[in-house]
């Protein structure tokens, strides 16, 4: 069955809640643990429709913001799913205080408990209506940056389609690319500025109210991190500064050399003077190339790919009314992950393709997992097999970029690598906004900038106004709608990194693993799940240093700069 063709409807609230209600009833009233395994059973089902409808309904808004119908059911799932967060606590709060406990745990896991106490921790009925105003603002903030409509060279543009321009050979072309989306940003900075004020005040009184000090707390309960917390975070990104600042500096360096200039700024995105290596086709050509990649990787991935081409579970082109950038979603009542993207011709487009086929191919391996906790595991873990997947098909680049691949391989792990200080500068910069909640949009700009110095050092804005004054970081959609969902990357990165080290020392062992670590889901906790796959946690100040220090010697040994 095609995507086309999905069953899609709008669930009756009232009847879920009165079916739920009846549900908790026969599961207190159970005399054995296995009554109630039935019962937790029957409400996995009930959610998958939910998760099913829901997901349609957001992937139809993302593939068209501005089609009536798709704004009207995305805005209906959007404002019943606090709702059915109310509902699910409901269930939630029978199965903790379930007489047969030790039971259940022995059915579904420690783990499974551990994500129930945490959802327990930061939910609450009175947080319902301001759960309903978040998704509103976030929707807001979505559709304000899918609404550009940027002219340039005869052609209207989003802002995906600045993109290849940004990557142009040409430096004017390229400096031109960034003042029109410099432009784009200056003309909606105060609409982007009351609704991050608002969201931040949101999310701040949503943590007062579950009585947490600041929404730091509440966010960490929220991305289900049972086995570290902020000082551990603190840390890790301590170590970004000490092992991968100075890495960057040295692959900008030799950019800056190879590239003749006496200064470089933020539009001198090349790693070559003849402009970065680009796929040798569109979104065909790729999509043949990977489905011959994916044959040859193993019997799993022909399965999984051969499907998602089969059934059109891909939507990949770049349009206008499409929402930007590029995720997996599922539709778990039917099995069945979804890639969504923005191909604009240039070598993020096989990245990105790779990086959601990993997504989505964990979650195709894991669809049988107990319970609906473990279909996905938590955002960090989620991030080792998109990133790794990355590094898992290095093998069959030279059938998207041919001639060009040792150049694209090259800016791949350099690019990889640069990413960590990056990403972990987002998550300073959202851990100081939380703890200054009070913060004046100003404020929060000039923060940004004095946290670049750390992470970015020499970052040059040249005179795009918007950018050299602090709001680079409003264009980056997850400090808007996923707050703290960031570091997850880099942390996943390092992991990735060590797939990327044992391939070249011994791929069956790697790929087994990396198949173990799909499997299992999420039914172990991010550093559980690291130990599952053979490979050493990214807090491990040890490891940390090897995979720097492996990482520039390669870099040093296959430079082609």
């Amino acid at each position: 069955m095609k995507y086309s063709q999905y069953p899609y409807k709008r669930i009756d609230v009232k009847s879920i809640e009165k079916e739920v209600k009846s549900m908790i009833k026969k599961f207190n009233a159970a005399i054995s643990s296995e009554e109630q395994i039935i019962i937790i059973e029957k409400y996995q089902k009930i959610q998958k429709e939910y998760y099913t409808y829901s997901s349609i309904a957001n992937l139809n808004f993302s593939r068209d913001t501005k089609s009536k119908k798709a704004i009207d059911e995305n805005n209906f799932y959007d404002q019943i799913s606090p709702e059915i967060s109310e509902i699910d606590n409901l269930f939630t709060k029978a199965i903790d205080a379930s007489i047969f406990k030790k039971e259940l745990k022995e059915k579904f896991g420690e783990h499974f408990f551990n994500l129930i106490s945490m959802e327990l921790r930061s939910f609450d009925p009175q947080l319902v209506p301001l759960m309903k105003k978040e998704n509103e603002l976030k929707n807001e903030y979505r559709s304000l940056l899918a609404s550009a409509e940027i002219k340039y060279k005869g052609k209207t543009l989003n802002l995906t389609g600045l993109s290849p321009f940004m990557q142009e050979t040409n430096r004017e072309t390229r400096k031109e690319a960034y003042k029109l989306l410099d432009n784009f940003f200056e003309n909606n900075k105060n609409k982007l500025d009351d609704i991050f004020d608002k969201l931040v005040n949101l999310r701040t009184e949503k943590a007062k109210a579950l009585n947490f000090q600041d929404f730091i707390e509440l966010g960490y309960l929220n991305m289900n991190r049972s086995d570290y917390g902020p000082k551990d975070v603190e840390e890790y990104r301590k170590q970004i500064v000490k092992y991968i600042v100075p890495l960057v500096q040295k692959i900008n360096k030799k950019r800056k050399a190879i590239l003749g200039y006496n200064d470089m700024f933020i539009y001198d995105t090349l790693y070559f003077k003849e402009g970065n290596p680009k796929p040798k086709g569109g979104v065909n050509f790729q999509v043949k190339q990977a489905n011959k990649m994916y044959t040859e990787l193993s019997k799993e991935t022909k399965d999984f790919f051969d499907m998602m081409v089969n059934e059109e579970l891909m939507d990949l082109e770049n349009r206008a009314g499409k929402s930007g950038g590029g995720f997996c979603t599922s539709f778990p009542s039917l099995e069945r992950p979804y890639i969504f993207a923005n191909f604009n011709g240039t070598d993020h487009d096989v990245t990105v393709l790779t990086h959601e086929a990993g997504h989505a191919f964990q979650g195709y391996q894991s669809r049988k997992q107990p319970v609906n906790r473990y279909l996905w595991p938590t955002y960090e873990a989620c991030e080792i097999h998109s990133m790794s997947m990355e590094f898992l098909t290095w093998d069959w680049m030279h059938l998207f970029f041919k001639e060009d691949t040792d150049k694209f391989l090259f800016k791949h792990i350099a690019g990889s690598l640069a990413f960590l200080p990056y990403g972990a500068l987002v998550d300073h910069f959202q851990h100081w906004v939380y703890e200054n909640p009070d913060a004046t949009p100003q404020a929060r700009k000039t923060q940004w900038l004095e946290l670049e110095k750390i992470y970015q050092p020499g970052k040059n804005y040249d005179d795009l106004e918007f950018l050299k004054n602090g709001g680079f970081w409003q264009k980056q959609a997850h400090i808007y709608e996923m707050p703290f969902y960031y570091i997850d990357y880099t942390l996943a990165q390092i992991c990735a990194f060590q797939f990327w080290i044992r391939m070249q020392e011994d791929k069956e062992s790697a790929w087994n693993d990396y198949i173990k670590l799909c499997k299992a889901g999420g039914s172990k906790s991010f550093l559980d799940l690291v130990k599952l796959a053979n490979i050493k946690s990214p807090f491990d100040s040890k490891i940390f240093k090897e995979v720097a220090e492996k990482i520039d010697h390669w870099l040093e040994n296959n430079t082609i700069i």
